[in-house]
């Protein structure tokens, strides 16, 4: 096996990042969810509606949720970005190869 090319190697870095930054924006919008999901059953519990209850009993199927889901969506980034860089590089091989004929 033979090393990347420098071009390829920021590509995959560029990708690493891309996939790091969809993680935490996934991740961050659905503890958001379950965030608010906290202070709606806070509010009913206040108002006499509903049973008391702690952040911890609300944010801990979230926060499973929100991990398996953004690592979910950032490996698809992430592999799509690695097909991406794998497919350009057979391109570029095939261009040299014809050159060289």
């Amino acid at each position: 096996m033979r090393p990347l090319p420098r071009g390829h190697r920021l590509a995959v870095i560029l990708w690493l990042v891309i996939g790091l930054l969809v993680w935490n924006g996934v991740y961050d919008l659905i503890l958001g969810k379950g965030l608010k999901e906290y202070l709606f059953r806070a509010a009913l519990h206040e108002a006499g509606r509903g049973p008391a209850i702690t952040i911890e009993s609300v944010m801990d199927a979230w926060r499973l949720y929100a991990v398996w889901v953004a690592t979910l969506w950032a490996s698809i980034i992430v592999l799509a970005g690695m097909v991406t860089i794998k497919l350009a590089g057979r391109r570029e091989e095939a261009e040299n190869v014809e050159r060289r004929t």
